[in-house]
């Protein structure tokens, strides 16, 4: 099943998104247009069903309704890219039972949010923290992001030239689990070779 656009309607707005597949429900918050689509589509073809609105909201309240405007009844795995990755952390720690796994890549945002990770950790909230080698401008957010979780440690993935995809499978990894995760948080590392 490949991707298609829909549109939904979420607080009097039309909001437009990408969606396919089957399976687990993942929403990818993200703010860069078309770039993830090799990544969504990877997705697709590990038995998970994306969701990723175009330009999201930046509370929690904006992701529940759009959760429900899209049709989402049960927990979702959360993406957040970028400084979408605050918002994606604050949606997970103000809605306990929306949120079943919540994945922060490049999420320069979200160190800002250190009480909200700390209380996500001692709820056994599974994180994990993918993280772009080749950016080392926001390392230091990384490291924040590392320290508010309980310092995870560090699994290094070389993705070569087709990172996108490589992006989607490790995703897909983290949701149906061929890693052995359980609630140990753990931080990967993307390299674009």
């Amino acid at each position: 099943m490949g991707l298609e656009e829909l549109t939904t309607t979420v607080r009097g707005r039309q909001v437009r998104y990408t969606t396919g597949g089957i399976g687990t429900p993942v929403v990818f918050l993200h703010d860069q247009g078309a770039a993830f689509r090799p990544a969504l589509e990877a997705m697709t073809t590990r038995r998970i069903r994306v969701f990723a609105p175009e330009r999201p909201g930046s509370d929690p309240e904006w992701v529940t309704e759009f959760l429900h405007s899209a049709g989402l009844r049960e927990p979702v795995t959360l993406v957040g890219h970028g400084l979408c990755g605050a918002v994606a952390v604050r949606t997970a720690h103000a809605t306990l039972h929306t949120v079943r796994r919540l994945v922060l890549l490049d999420s320069t945002g979200a160190s800002a949010l250190r009480p909200a990770l700390e209380a996500l950790r001692r709820r056994e909230l599974p994180v994990s923290l993918l993280w772009s080698a080749d950016r080392t401008w926001s390392w230091s957010a990384m490291n924040a992001l590392n320290l508010a979780l309980g310092q995870p440690g560090h699994l290094l993935i070389s993705a070569g030239q087709n990172w996108s995809a490589s992006l989607g499978q490790v995703i897909g990894d983290l949701v149906r689990p061929r890693l052995n995760l359980d609630f140990r948080p753990v931080a990967l590392s993307l390299c674009r070779g």
